[in-house]
């Protein structure tokens, strides 16, 4: 027997995602934060193995993870700063 009341509900799920008005706010935000989370946590893993590296002779991988922390960096920076979308 078929769960109607389920049904409805994944049914309502698919249509807020096809509509922005219906996603709550507190939703965005908790997703935003967990993304910057993310990226500042990768960004200090990266800067810890560019340490490793440059401690161990290899100066070329070293630069390299040091310009990817300043681009993930710079990327967060800018997300944080961004005017909100509507």
């Amino acid at each position: 027997m078929s769960d109607y009341q389920w049904r409805e509900k994944v049914r309502n799920v698919q249509q807020s995602t096809k509509e922005e008005s219906q996603v709550p706010e507190r939703a965005k935000s908790l997703g935003f934060g967990c993304f910057t989370l993310g990226m500042i946590l990768m960004s200090l893993f990266l800067a810890f193995f560019a340490y490793g590296l440059f401690t161990q002779g290899q100066w070329m991988f070293g630069t390299v993870s040091i310009v990817l922390v300043i681009g993930i960096g710079f990327m967060v920076f800018k997300l944080i700063k961004a005017e909100k979308l509507p």
